[in-house]
């Protein structure tokens, strides 16, 4: 049988190719392949090496991870911290324009979302990210500079673009350290420090609201993260692995440990090649559709919530000093409903979907309460506002489907490009929603995220039957006759076919 070249671009080897390649032949077709030595009929994993791997991973890599999305929040809601405090009398803002400073940074980072996916795939991840964590650190040192909109729409642009790589830069990481059994709770962890930022971000705004000096208190929340976050993104250039095999605190054997665990999955490691017949195919795939579909559902209303958090709960009666106290249950109710779905879907084979629809039901109680409870009922509209934290459930899990559900590296570069994009766009229009003219209701507003969390109800029951109805024919095709076989395993897990090439395959619902 003739191997491919390594620089053909125009076929995909099959799992079957593979089986009896030596692994010097391999490393040409996948990055992973490069750590592992002889055949890989050879290589076994006990079960003792994997329980000891994957603590060792969760130890170095689940902090640096959940550290530097605390961070990103930070960074990108700060804005709400010193609109609260001042930014917008001295900034002369008026009409829509604190929105617009929301808005505008959202533009960025869809501007940047697919140059920087390109970038990931064809140079070291870590190392590119950790340079962008820098260079946002200091863009948004230079916001305490800018001292009308258009100087903070500038730096606001800039951040935005900056900002586009980090959610698809630990998808994709996540994806290449952890079973895809393993990737919910994991993914949970690191997206539930948002909420954890919340909490921590309240408590410095309150802390912000008391100071005295000089420097005006809204510039404070850029000063502080900014300069956290430059000294965080040289540590995280120094300490963050892009694969197993470059994860200096494995040892030689723990690193084809760790490579084996993943390529179970079956959806590759790192493939340095961009293949268009890959595009195509993910641009043809109706999930393509469907989870950037649910994608923009889920960010309308996460784009106003993150921009008017602590203008919302000051709409209800409370002063602002309360606004920021206030809004801190808020991040504690996310973090613990997404350990607990994420913990879950991990524990629980086939329930990713309906957990995702329960937390769309949570969250719609929660809109409706804001709705439709008069001014006079603070607590039940306050209620209402902390429920509100359900989508974030439904948006997480999804993360976990593109990095379990889609399998080839350019494909799964063009889902997540853009699922983020269409991230990009729902976060643009929800803060054009909240008119301000509407204040302190904002009817229009929670009424979109009412008819938003409805659809996102009926996408995720399609997206559920065709997966369902997609495994069920491939099992009546009873392709799994080698499914123990361990070589044909590994080979498919570097052979970089797509979930569509590889009937093996199963999707996780």
């Amino acid at each position: 049988m003739t191997e491919p070249s390594p620089n053909d671009n125009q076929h995909n080897p099959s799992p079957s190719d593979l089986e009896k390649t030596d692994m010097k032949q391999i490393q040409a077709v996948d990055v992973g392949a490069s750590i592992l030595n002889g055949t890989v009929d050879q290589l076994q994993v006990q079960d003792g090496e994997d329980r000891s791997v994957l603590r060792k991973i969760d130890l170095y890599l689940l902090p640096i991870l959940a550290f530097t999305y605390m961070i990103q929040f930070l960074d990108k809601s700060c804005i709400s911290y010193a609109a609260l405090w001042g930014m917008k009398t001295d900034a002369h803002l008026v009409n829509d324009q604190y929105s617009w400073l929301t808005t505008i940074f959202y533009l960025g980072y869809m501007a940047g979302e697919f140059p920087i996916n390109f970038l990931f795939q064809k140079f070291d991840i870590a190392r590119t990210c950790g340079i962008f964590i820098i260079l946002w650190g200091i863009v948004l040192l230079c916001m305490t500079a800018g001292h009308d909109f258009p100087g903070l729409a500038t730096a606001r642009l800039f951040l935005g673009i900056l900002e586009a790589g980090v959610s698809p830069c630990f998808v994709l990481l996540t994806a290449m350290f952890y079973r895809r059994s393993e990737q919910p709770l994991r993914t949970s962890i690191w997206f539930s420090m948002n909420g954890v930022a919340n909490i921590l971000g309240g408590l410095i705004a309150y802390g912000i609201g008391h100071i005295n000096s000089a420097l005006p208190a809204w510039k404070y929340p850029f000063v502080i993260f900014g300069s956290v976050t430059i000294l965080w993104g040289v540590f995280f250039v120094i300490i963050t692995p892009s694969n197993p095999t470059k994860a200096r605190w494995l040892s030689a054997r723990e690193k084809e440990v760790a490579t084996l665990r993943v390529l179970q999955n079956e959806t590759g490691i790192d493939n340095k090649s961009f293949k268009m017949e890959q595009v195509k195919e993910a641009l043809l795939d109706v999930r393509f559709w469907l989870i950037n579909l649910l994608c923009l559902a889920n960010t309308i209303p996460n784009g106003a919530v993150s921009a008017f958090a602590p203008l919302i709960v000051n709409g209800l009666g409370f002063s602002k000093l309360h606004s920021t106290l206030l809004g801190m249950p808020s991040g504690a109710s996310q973090v613990l409903g997404l350990w607990i779905s994420g913990y879950l879907a991990s524990r629980f084979n086939g329930i990713r979907h309906f957990l995702m629809i329960g937390g769309l039901l949570v969250a719609l109680l929660g809109g409706v309460l804001i709705f439709v409870l008069p001014d006079s009922n603070r607590i039940g509209r306050l209620l209402g506002y902390y429920l509100l934290v359900g989508f974030s459930a439904t948006f997480v899990i999804s993360l976990t489907l593109l990095q379990s559900n889609v399998a080839g590296r350019t494909k799964k570069t063009i889902f997540t490009s853009a699922f983020f994009v269409s991230y990009c766009v729902g976060n643009l229009i929800g803060p054009q929603l909240f008119f301000e003219r509407e204040a302190p209701r904002y009817q229009s507003g929670f009424a979109s995220m009412i008819v938003c969390f409805a659809v996102q109800i009926i996408i995720v029951s399609v997206m559920y039957v065709i997966n369902a109805r997609e495994n069920k024919r491939r099992d009546r095709l009873d392709v799994n006759a080698s499914e123990n076989d361990q070589t044909a395993v590994v080979s498919a897990g570097l052979s970089d076919v797509t979930d569509v090439q590889n009937l093996h395959f199963r999707y996780v619902l």
